[in-house]
Parts: structure tokens; C-alpha cells; sequence
């Protein structure tokens, strides 16, 4: 079993990205390096490129899911409020 530097490189910035550990604005930095030295190839900068939209995706939706949620706890308790 031999050892594969590009795999392990695109999946650790991939893995990084989404477990919050580095910005998707300085993964993409390494990638264009990793890119350009010739470590990675397009095909997993495309891979990383996709893994980082879907990150980006996830997150504004659990923004805006917890944005609903905090709205309908405020009308929850203006409701309740109004009752007593």
C-alpha cells in the first residue's frame, strides 16, 4: 500500500473546512499552492471547491433555521405575555 500525498492533502483541507478547524478563505489559499507546486491536481481543487459550497450551504441554512427558531420563541412569548 503506497502512500498518496494529493488524497491525503485534499482530504485533510476538506476535512478541515468542515470540522471548523481553518476559514474556506485559507483552504483555497493552500490549494492554489498546493495546485501550483504541483502536489493536487484540478480535479481536487474542483472536489475541494465543491466541499467548501456545500459547507457554505449548511451553514446559511443552519443560520437561518436558528434565526426562525429564535423568532418563534420571541412570538412565543409575546403570545404568552399578551394572555396574562
Amino acid at each position: 500500500m503506497s502512500f498518496d500525498l494529493s488524497k491525503f492533502l485534499t482530504e485533510g483541507l476538506i476535512n478541515s473546512i468542515n470540522n471548523g478547524l481553518i476559514p474556506s478563505d485559507l483552504a483555497t489559499v493552500y490549494a492554489g499552492n498546493y495546485l501550483v507546486k504541483s502536489l493536487i491536481t484540478q480535479t481536487q481543487v474542483t472536489q475541494l471547491s465543491d466541499a467548501i459550497t456545500a459547507y457554505k450551504a449548511a451553514q446559511a441554512e443552519a443560520t437561518a433555521k436558528a434565526a426562525a427558531d429564535k423568532a418563534a420563541q420571541v412570538s412565543s412569548t409575546v403570545d404568552n405575555n399578551s394572555v396574562q
